[in-house]
């Protein structure tokens, strides 16, 4: 991770301050992010955040899925995704069916930056979840990888409030200059906050550009890391025609 924060020290230093939004946790787009509970045995809940891009599709970070005691991946059967989740209520619930990620992913606790790109999950719900899912920015949109991308938002369930989601506005992103394809950017990322979407708005709606896979070691002064779409966009696309077909 330090290595990665200081190749991108330059163009963090121009970034957008990040800052706390209001927000309806109920309205679009925030009602298409859920908390995803994963229950690893009794008393044993590990929770990051999730966000539908398909009526049974939703995008996470991979080492979500990680029994780190056991060292295996879970089960589809023990991860819930809870939509609109806050102090106990919620709008809709599904456990997961299946799930589909990087076969070559391989998990280093705190993650490590050789595998970071590799940090997705796409989920396979066994229910469909009400209401209008999320879509993925369009290829076209990534034609600058030198450009900074601003107003840039997040929304999460972070472990220091884990009842209520969050969301930070105003944050900046930029791609990593480094050999693997990252996006690097100022929103906070605490743990809980794993696998929370980053949105931008695009021809009038905010679109999915990347997933939260890592904070920085150093809050407040260097940026934390993001794998972008088009790291899962063909695995996304491949997997909502199948489902649009088996439905």
């Amino acid at each position: 991770m330090r290595a990665l924060v200081l190749v991108g020290a330059c163009l963090w230093a121009g970034a957008a301050r990040a800052e706390d939004m209001a927000f309806d946790a109920e309205a679009w787009p925030y009602s298409a992010i859920g908390k995803l509970n994963v229950v690893l045995g009794t008393n044993r809940l590990q929770s990051c955040t999730a966000t539908l891009i398909g009526p049974r599709l939703a995008l996470t970070a991979a080492h979500c899925l990680w029994d780190e005691p056991r060292k295996r991946w879970v089960n589809p059967g023990v991860v819930h995704f809870v939509a609109g989740y806050r102090q106990g209520a919620y709008r809709a619930h599904s456990l997961a069916a299946a799930y589909r990620k990087p076969d070559d992913y391989a998990f280093a606790y705190g993650t490590a930056r050789p595998n970071m790109q590799g940090d997705w999950v796409l989920i396979e719900l066994a229910d469909p979840i009400p209401g209008t899912p999320l879509t993925l920015e369009d290829p076209g949109a990534e034609a600058d990888p030198a450009a900074i991308r601003r107003e840039i938002r997040r929304a999460g369930y972070s472990r220091l409030k884990p009842q209520l989601m969050t969301a930070q506005g105003g944050c900046s992103a930029w791609r990593d200059p480094g050999p693997a394809p990252l996006l690097l950017h100022d929103c906070r990322a605490v743990p809980g906050e794993s696998g929370s979407a980053l949105l931008q708005v695009e021809a009038g709606n905010p679109v999915v550009i990347g997933v939260l896979v890592a904070g920085s070691r150093e809050e407040g002064r260097a940026p934390s890391v993001a794998v972008p779409t088009a790291a899962f966009r063909e695995t996304a696309a491949a997997m909502l025609k199948a489902q649009a077909t088996t439905r």
